[in-house]
C-alpha cells in the first residue's frame, strides 16, 4: 500500500514537471543585437488594454499623436549612433531628423531596447532621460516594441511595430 502512495506520487510529480517544461507562453522573446540593427519604417502603433471604444490621445515619445510617428524612418547602425526621422506635416507633429545614441540589454531575460535623444550637441552620458521598450520580436523584416503607461490606475500597453 506505501508503494502504491510512492509510485502515484511519482507519476504525479513526474507528470507536474512535463507539463511545467513545457509552459512556453512566459519565457520571453530571445532577440539579438544584430536582429535590431538597421534601417526601419514604423508601420503601425497600436494600444492593448483599451476597451474597443475607449480612444486615448497621448503625445508619444515626445513627438506628437501616432499619426505623426507612422511612416517615420529609424537608422540604427552597429555603432548606437542613430537617428530617425518624421515626415509628417500635420499639425502637432515635429517633422525632422532626430539623432539619437541607442543600445539593447537584457534584463530578467527580457530583451530591451532603448534610445535618449541627442539634441544641441550633448553627450550621451549627460543625458539622464530616454525611452525603454520590450522587444515582443526581431527579425529580418519585422520589429515589434512595447512599452507600458498606466491609465486609469490599470496599464496599457504601446506596440510600435516597424518593417524593413
Amino acid at each position: 500500500m506505501v508503494r502504491s502512495f510512492i509510485k502515484q506520487t511519482i507519476v504525479l510529480f513526474t507528470g507536474i514537471l512535463i507539463l511545467s517544461a513545457c509552459n512556453s507562453s512566459k519565457k520571453a522573446a530571445t532577440v539579438s543585437r544584430n536582429a535590431i540593427k538597421g534601417t526601419w519604417t514604423l508601420d503601425q502603433v497600436s494600444f492593448e488594454g483599451l476597451a474597443s471604444s475607449e480612444r486615448l490621445r497621448l503625445t508619444l515619445l515626445d513627438e506628437g499623436s501616432e499619426g505623426c510617428l507612422k511612416g517615420s524612418t529609424w537608422v540604427l547602425p552597429n555603432n548606437g549612433y542613430g537617428s530617425y526621422t518624421i515626415s509628417q506635416n500635420q499639425q502637432g507633429c515635429l517633422p525632422g531628423q532626430k539623432n539619437i545614441v541607442w543600445s539593447y540589454r537584457t534584463e530578467a531575460d527580457q530583451p530591451i531596447f532603448q534610445y535618449k535623444k541627442m539634441e544641441g550637441g550633448v553627450k550621451a552620458k549627460d543625458i539622464a532621460e530616454g525611452y525603454r521598450f520590450k522587444i515582443l520580436s526581431a527579425n529580418d523584416n519585422t520589429m515589434v516594441l512595447q512599452s507600458e503607461i498606466s491609465y486609469q490606475g490599470k496599464p496599457i500597453y504601446i506596440k510600435y511595430t516597424f518593417r524593413k
